[in-house]
């Protein structure tokens, strides 16, 4: 594989789409990595983790990326012409997911939140514009998230990976939203949605200061 561009977070050219998907709440069985690897030729899933990278205008992902997030994992992120998303899912209840659709909308360059679902399983999604190089900081917060099992075939594959940060920063924010903390996503409208005539999603400007991994997630959007 030639490497064309390096940035932290991510390993792409200009004229690439990249994927990081991550398995948070259960590992991969064998069937479920092959099924994933089929998806791609280059496409080595781990029992947690699995990365695509296609160039050009005119390839990507088969499927999208949706299928993935709904049968297989847990967070995952993507980037585009610096364009990204950032995208969230977890199984909860049809009222939850009522209450998190409150939060979606879309701003200018369709940047902001949408919120879907499958059955019981929420799945969120944030379109940004994205400091990647400031991901890593201290008190923590770019500690491992997970640790990953070790499996002698995906050695070699191990060395074109990009780094985990952001990975292990959305697998912390994912916590928060589990909890039914959407602080994130009010931080979200603020930065691309606040100008918008309609109504925003409920003020939660008022509760108590934010936790380090949401604080510092929404100190890396940028606006375009």
């Amino acid at each position: 594989m030639k490497i064309l561009s390096v940035r932290k977070g991510f390993q792409a050219d200009h004229s690439s789409t990249s994927y990081e998907f991550l398995a948070i709440d259960k590992t991969l069985e064998q069937s479920e990595r092959k099924a994933i690897a089929k998806l791609s030729s280059r496409a080595r899933p781990t029992k947690r983790r699995v990365s695509f990278i296609y160039h050009g205008d005119f390839n990507d992902l088969p499927g999208g990326w949706e299928p993935l997030m709904k049968k297989y994992y847990d967070v995952m992120y993507s980037e585009s012409y610096d364009w990204w998303t950032s995208v969230f899912a977890f199984n909860t209840s049809q009222k939850t997911i009522d209450k998190i659709k409150k939060y979606g909308f879309s701003g200018s360059d369709d940047l902001g939140v949408t919120v879907d679902s499958k059955g019981d399983r929420a799945i969120i999604s944030i379109y940004c514009r994205l400091n990647a190089e400031m991901v890593c900081f201290n008190d923590g917060v770019c500690d491992d998230y997970y640790e990953e099992e070790e499996d002698e075939e995906d050695e070699e594959f191990d060395t074109m990976r990009p780094n985990d940060n952001l990975l292990n920063l959305l697998a912390q924010n994912r916590e928060y939203l589990k909890k039914g903390d959407y602080r994130l996503l009010y931080g979200v409208w603020k930065k691309y949605g606040s100008g918008l005539k309609d109504d925003g999603p409920p003020d939660l400007s008022g509760i108590n200061k934010l936790p380090k991994p949401t604080e510092h997630l929404l100190s890396l959007l940028e606006q375009i």
